[in-house]
């Protein structure tokens, strides 16, 4: 099955429900349809109305089909990030809105947590980011930072703040991302966030911590998100490996 096939169709049938072509309270069209529909196996059919169905959006039932129960996600997004291009995506549905820009020389804590090198010069770029979409309350708050090198994209940062901080570092320094490595723990949310992205102090949230690597694995971003987690939830897929021979 292909993942990025059943995201897109998931994107589609989620872009007709808000714009109100399928309504709340109306039936999708049956797999059948929907596989016609799309040029796609009932595989892909199945997984791509299981996302609506995390969010909320529709219920199904034996003998009725699939209902719309809503016209927008239930507690935030619900997310399946495969690909660097899934991440860059997701920041084209979110406006960056900067808080602060600082610039320091890493400490060996600040190296240790982060994998930066310590006694280098780095940036961070201090951000929420808000569903430009909807208007709900913040979706999270990130920090990203970068080598002083790359300060040039502070500014392109203010003037696209729909594309990641790492996306334009590639294109404005000609380097390309090759992998994303992802660490996800729980956290509580600290008070001053939690005013920021108006959340309860203390409550749980989801700290995401990625590193932008080149083909060379050379570090080229890490930044640092934390989600309220009512209003983010990260869908990943494991997949059996197959033998050989």
């Amino acid at each position: 099955m292909n993942e990025t096939r059943y995201a897109a169709v998931a994107k589609d049938l989620m872009e007709g429900i808000a714009s109100g072509r399928y309504p709340v309270g109306s039936l999708l069209p049956t797999e059948f349809e929907l596989c016609d529909l799309y040029e796609v196996s009932r595989h892909t059919v199945r997984a791509a109305i299981n996302q609506l169905l995390n969010q909320g959006l529709v219920s199904r039932r034996k003998r009725v089909g699939t209902r719309v129960e809503a016209s927008s996600p239930r507690g935030g997004y619900s997310q399946s990030l495969a690909t660097v291009a899934d991440l860059a995506h997701l920041a084209e549905t979110q406006q960056r809105e900067i808080q602060e820009v600082r610039h320091f020389v890493a400490d060996l804590s600040e190296a240790a947590r982060l994998g930066l090198v310590p006694g280098e010069h780095y940036f961070c770029v201090s951000s929420i980011r808000v569903d430009r979409q909807h208007g709900a309350a913040p979706l999270c708050w990130t920090d990203v930072y970068a080598q002083r090198d790359y300060a040039e994209v502070i500014d392109l940062a203010r003037e696209h703040p729909d594309q990641l901080i790492a996306s334009l570092i590639e294109q404005r320094f000609g380097r390309a991302i090759d992998v994303v490595d992802q660490q996800v723990r729980a956290v509580l949310i600290a008070p001053e966030m939690a005013r920021l992205l108006k959340a309860e102090a203390g409550a749980p949230g989801l700290k995401i911590l990625r590193h932008y690597r080149d083909d060379q694995g050379a570090l080229m971003a890490v930044s640092e998100t934390v989600h309220p987690d009512d209003r983010f939830t990260l869908v990943t897929q494991m997949r059996r490996e197959r033998a050989v021979g």
